[in-house]
């Protein structure tokens, strides 16, 4: 084999190593798309409802530090950025989560022993909406506490369960709230679930092809950097694992607020999942 050759095989040789990286992720996006296309409409509002635990997992666990009493918590960042999420739509219900009654609510709640996490509201926070009826929405309930559980984001901490049951009872509240204004909409159950699957596919295709592009502009990078001694591969799979977990993390907060920007706004986002 010439030394052309040799480049050339070792050129195509990169490529392929390169594309096995992104293929595992190109698996994970396409399952996903799958699911959301075969799967049944209460499925569709599953995928919804473990998008807002998510997002409001994401707040919380950016805002407070398990190991420390709670007084010590960044409450007002988080609720700032819980107001982000739900904007204008749930003002009413959740115009008494404030810094201050969290503050004290959660103080008191790292002395309680015994909770019934079927039924959970905090103390001196409002109770959840009436939402939670029947044996199938409270199983999706439990289902969300069990991975909050098994989540070892808060591992350790000396105020852990607070921490958790914190997460736990905005995702309910937020995810309450939600079902409360689908069903106050009148549209019938088949077109509102409809609706969850568009903005599903919308946002999961649009953030995926972005992903894309910007792998294309990565792999250009990475390659500029072998001239520093550093190994194009392991750059490559260390950044686009990084930007891979950033694009799920977008995907989910975009999905949340453009579902909850249709139903505020309907007559202006007829075609918000559509473009």
């Amino acid at each position: 084999m010439s030394s052309v050759e040799k480049y050339f095989f070792n050129q195509r040789k990169n490529l392929v190593d390169f594309d096995e990286v992104l293929e595992v992720q190109r698996k994970h996006v396409y399952d996903l798309r799958q699911s959301i296309f075969t799967g049944s409409q209460d499925s569709c509002s599953e995928q919804i409802f473990m998008y807002m635990q998510a997002v409001v997992d994401e707040i919380v666990l950016s805002n407070v530090d398990p190991q420390k009493h709670p007084s010590h918590w960044n409450l007002k960042d988080l609720c700032k950025e819980l107001a982000l999420i739900k904007g204008n739509l749930f003002n009413a219900s959740f115009g008494g989560i404030t810094e201050d009654a969290l503050l004290k609510s959660l103080s008191q709640l790292h002395e309680v022993t015994v909770v019934d996490i079927s039924n959970f509201s905090p103390p001196k926070l409002p109770p959840l909406p009436n939402t939670f009826r029947g044996i199938r929405k409270k199983a999706s309930s439990l289902k969300r506490w069990l991975g909050l559980c098994a989540d070892d984001s808060t591992r350790g901490g000396k105020y852990r369960v607070t921490a958790n049951l914190l997460r736990k009872y905005l995702g309910d509240f937020l995810i309450a709230s939600y079902m409360d204004l689908v069903e106050a909409s009148g549209y019938m159950d088949t077109d509102a679930k409809e609706i969850e699957r568009r903005a599903l596919i919308w946002t999961l295709d649009t953030f995926w092809q972005e992903h894309l592009v910007n792998m294309n502009k990565l792999l250009s990078a990475v390659n500029v950097r072998s001239f520093g001694q550093r190994n194009p591969l392991e750059e490559y799979k260390i950044d686009v694992c990084r930007f891979f977990i950033s694009m799920l993390s977008a995907t989910r907060r975009i999905t949340v607020e453009s579902i909850l920007q249709h139903w505020s706004s309907r007559m202006e986002s007829d075609n918000l999942f559509t473009e």
